[in-house]
């Protein structure tokens, strides 16, 4: 029932540099191919963002933003080794922290009018406060928050509605994965390599997640 699946990676730092960021450097250190960059893009000395076929990148003073689309076999290395790449190559970067993120969009099973979906799967019986939300146009979410591994892992599950024209919205789950590294306090000539180590899970926080998506959409027997 997972429809489509994004991700994406997040390095956060007391300042990064943008102006690092030129067509020129990203060819030179073998980031991107030399025609891969597609679309427009931009390079000055507050902001850079740009895009190839793979990837949407943004970098800001404070972060930097990798988003892309996961493969259907759940491949995405070349945009791995492409965040692991920058770190190496910018070691004196004074970085704070590491998301790494999964976003996936559910429908509801087929046969399933999408409101008592969303009712079953999140709400339960109808009590308490539940009983102020029982109109068909009620919605419902969760959060959850743990410890995994080395990271925070927080989830979030909202409905949304999918689509950019609005006549053709349909309403799906979204669920939204975010492992977080804090490094601030690690010693900084040890960070970079922390940082890619972490990258470097990125398949197997993959695959924890859409596990986790896949159970978590599951309605039990009965509903």
């Amino acid at each position: 029932m997972i429809e489509k699946s994004l991700s994406g990676i997040v390095l956060t730092a007391n300042v990064f540099n943008p102006s690092i960021f030129t067509e020129t450097w990203l060819v030179k250190n073998n980031l991107v191919p030399d025609d891969a960059l597609t679309g427009p893009r931009i390079f000055t000395q507050e902001f850079a963002q740009f895009q190839t076929s793979e990837m949407q990148v943004l970098v800001i003073p404070p972060k930097m933003q990798i988003v892309f689309t996961i493969g259907d076999n759940g491949k995405s290395d070349s945009i791995i080794e492409f965040a692991a790449r920058v770190v190496d190559l910018l070691p004196q970067t004074p970085y704070q922290a590491l998301g790494l993120n999964f976003d996936y969009f559910v429908a509801p099973p087929e046969g399933h009018d999408f409101q008592k979906y969303n009712r079953a799967l999140l709400a339960g019986d109808a009590d308490g406060l539940l009983k102020e939300f029982s109109s068909p146009d009620a919605r419902f979410g969760r959060y959850f928050s743990k410890n995994y591994e080395e990271a925070r892992l927080r989830l979030s599950i909202l409905p949304i509605k999918d689509g950019l024209e609005p006549s053709k919205q349909e309403e799906r789950m979204k669920f939204s994965f975010n492992f977080s590294y804090d490094v601030e306090a690690v010693e900084s000539a040890e960070r970079p390599k922390r940082l890619v180590a972490r990258i470097n899970e990125w398949s197997d926080l993959h695959d924890y997640s859409e596990r986790l998506t896949k159970e978590g959409s599951k309605l039990t027997e009965g509903t």
